[in-house]
């Protein structure tokens, strides 16, 4: 084990990435009139660059009661010096304009181990209530090495698509709830929110400073398109709000300029093309190859990544070991709430905990979005039909009966009548109610009912000479709405549809009272978009739900491809908002 000697230097002797610190530690000691130091080989571990390390009550494992505990400092690994004979703890500096962190070099140069360092390093300076870690692992998967750390608030790996999104979306909507919130109780600063938050005069919102880690940006980039804009955003705006972006890719180049630019702390560590450094490309030619954790500081001296462990250990065969160690460490010196996991679309949602009619008023809730996990409504009085598409099995007719009820719980019999087209048989359950004035198992009762709909609806449309006005009112009838469920318009919709003499009146459904609500299954979708119900009620821009169904469809809504989805969910496509993966919820019949 190394003696360390606590140096006291004077502030302006060390700077990096921006942040000025004391240099607490010089590395292992060694004879004065020795004039070199070993190479720059063996890497060393956490414990040997920072103070003492021991459980504490307040604090977790960490080294309480040191004055740079909870500033967002971190030590990554050790600087050479070789004009002073020194060898310095790297130490970066996160709680200013620098605390965004890019991370750069070719492929096995060592960038997961230094994001791991990064984040092992911070935990161990910092409680799970100051810092708080979402990862999104495109790289060989290993900072799911550090998902049990109680500062790790969630690990996604490539191909658990719903998490990455919902990390990126749990860490905008904090971004966006802190920009109201320190406007309302006019906090001024993220130094002044942690200050608050330190000394319990403010219980914030359940985060500290948040860091959302992306291992490998390029495939981030290349499979989630949508994400790369929205963390552009996050680091635009997150770091006065205490929002940090942690980003590794091979190359500097595979970050967009309007994201380079915001890495205030870039780690280069040996690139493929040292022609590429935003360091010195001479000194980048240096850096040597096949050293993992090899790089260059911004003043161009050379620097070794620590290992994320704290065990002295500095073999790489007991890497994993050495860190699934310090985790357990670290957790289990820890007895306060952890980082908040990511919350995900359930399974299952049940209906009772959609808004109640007193709350919603005659919208109707259907389900919860996955953007910020809010309702997500039918509003009949703006759009009054809407169709939805899938597969057998995907929770379509769950959904009629969920909008069914919805109506029957917000309208009297006066107010809304319904008929239902149910060629087999699902609806039974909610059409026992007074509400119901028809229901058609079959062809010929749905082509009788039709006549009578077409009847009572050309009765109320509107005489030629209505006022702005008064077509807004609806004046000139009174009556019910009338709502017509449709399960299975594929069977329904043959050569002789009993629903096509309704087709002309669609354009003039607000002003006359009539809402179609059709279910179709997703085989020849595509083709049935242009049979005259559908297409009248996509010309109108109808709001509809695509489930779980098969690409080879092709664009049904909005800009939509079915793929394959869990039972419930499906794409939300609106006019006003947009498209939304939602999950709609379950009715217990």
């Amino acid at each position: 084990m190394h003696h360390h000697h606590h140096h006291h230097h004077g502030g302006s002797e060390f700077s990096i990435d921006g942040g000025s610190l004391e240099v607490l530690f010089q590395g292992p000691s060694s004879p004065s009139h020795q004039i070199w130091l070993p190479p720059l080989d063996v890497p060393p571990t956490l414990d040997e660059l920072l103070p003492p390390l021991s459980p504490s009550a307040a604090h977790g494992y960490t080294a309480d009661g040191w004055e740079w505990r909870g500033r967002l400092h971190a030590v990554v690994g050790l600087v050479d010096r070789p004009f002073d004979q020194r060898r310095d703890p790297y130490w970066l500096d996160l709680s200013g304009g620098a605390g965004h962190v890019g991370v750069a070099g070719g492929p096995q140069t060592g960038k997961s181990t230094m994001l791991r360092t990064l984040i092992t390093s911070l935990a161990l300076l910092h409680t799970p209530q100051e810092v708080q870690f979402y990862c999104l692992d495109f790289g060989g998967g290993t900072l799911a090495g550090l998902a049990e750390l109680p500062h790790v608030g969630s690990v996604a790996t490539r191909l658990d698509a719903d998490r990455i999104r919902r990390t990126v979306a749990e860490v905008s909507a904090l971004l966006e709830q802190r920009e109201q919130e320190f406007t309302e109780r006019g906090i001024d600063s993220m130094a002044t929110y942690r200050r608050l938050r330190a000394t319990g005069e403010y219980a914030g919102d359940g985060f500290g400073d948040v860091f959302l880690v992306v291992d490998n940006w390029l495939t981030l980039r290349q499979d989630y398109e949508a994400l790369e804009d929205s963390i552009t955003q996050l680091a635009a705006r997150g770091l006065g709000y205490g929002i940090h972006v942690v980003l590794s890719s091979n190359k500097w180049s595979e970050f967009r300029t309007s994201i380079r630019d915001l890495l205030g702390t870039k780690l280069e560590l040996r690139l493929g093309d040292p022609y590429e450094s935003e360091v010195d490309r001479k000194k980048a030619a240096n850096v040597p190859e096949n050293r993992p954790g090899r790089g260059l500081t911004r003043d161009g001296y050379h620097f070794l990544t620590a290992l994320p462990r704290i065990d002295g250990d500095t073999s790489a065969e007991t890497l994993t070991e050495g860190i699934a160690t310090t985790v357990k460490t670290i957790r289990e010196a820890w007895h306060g709430p952890t980082a908040p996991p990511v919350r995900m679309l359930p399974n299952v949602l049940p209906a009772a905990q959609l808004p109640s009619a007193a709350e919603s008023g005659t919208r109707i809730p259907i389900g919860i979005d996955e953007d910020s996990l809010s309702p997500v409504y039918l509003d009949f009085n703006t759009d009054p039909h809407f169709l939805v598409f899938g597969d057998t099995e995907c929770g379509k007719s769950n959904l009629l009966r969920l909008i069914t009820a919805g109506i029957i719980e917000r309208y009297t019999p006066q107010q809304a009548r319904l008929i239902f087209i149910d060629y087999s048989r699902s609806l039974l359950d909610v059409a026992t109610t007074e509400h119901q004035i028809g229901y058609a198992a079959s062809s010929t009762a749905a082509s009788s009912l039709v006549r009578d709909i077409k009847g009572a609806m050309e009765a109320r449309l509107p005489p030629p000479d209505l006022t702005p006005e008064q077509l807004r009112s609806r004046s000139w009838w009174t009556g019910a709405e009338l709502f017509l469920v449709v399960d299975d318009y594929e069977m329904v919709a043959t050569s002789d549809n009993p629903l096509r003499p309704l087709a002309e009146l669609l354009p003039q459904a607000r002003d006359i009272g009539l809402h179609l609500i059709i279910a179709r299954s997703m085989g020849g979708a595509g083709r049935a978009l242009y049979e005259p119900i559908i297409q009248r009620i996509k010309e109108m821009a109808s709001p509809g739900l695509v489930m779980s169904g098969n690409k080879d469809e092709g664009i049904l809504l909005g800009n939509v491809k079915p793929h394959k989805l869990p039972q419930g969910r499906g794409y939300f496509v609106e006019r006003r908002s947009g498209t939304r993966l939602i999950q709609t919820a379950y009715r217990e019949s």
